[in-house]
């Protein structure tokens, strides 16, 4: 008897359970220009660009060694705010995943997360700001 009345009440929970309340905000603030800090195996500044369907990260970056790098990662395809692919940076091959959150919340502005990564080779992150 303990177990139904368990199993009802949680199937009565669920039945309750609201969807709509994980929907994407009515306002997407997330498109256009972005400034960014990248740290890790590399290290510098740049800009991104996000559109609805795509997102571009440019950075001027210092490698470990000190050399300078073009960290540049072009046409991201963008699906539900998030981006996955892989780049190549100073002849090194990269997994790169990230998002675009919109502001809200305690969110004031948009922003960029991601990071990017290869065993052997070193990895890093890359966060920025809506302009």
């Amino acid at each position: 008897m303990m177990r139904r009345t368990s199993f009802l009440l949680i199937l009565s929970g669920l039945l309750l359970f609201r969807p709509g309340l994980a929907a994407p905000p009515d306002h997407d603030d997330t498109p256009g220009a972005y400034r960014l800090v990248f740290k890790g195996c590399y290290s510098g500044t740049g800009k991104a660009t996000v559109t609805p369907k795509m997102v571009t990260l440019r950075g001027d970056v210092v490698d470990e060694n000190g050399n300078r790098v073009q960290f540049v990662a072009d046409k991201l395809v963008l699906q539900n705010h998030r981006f996955n692919d892989q780049v190549t940076v100073g002849g090194k091959t990269y997994k790169i995943s990230g998002r675009v959150d919109p502001s809200g919340g305690a969110v004031r502005k948009a922003r960029l997360n991601c990071t990017f990564g290869a065993a052997g080779v070193g990895y890093g992150r890359v966060v920025g700001e809506h302009n």
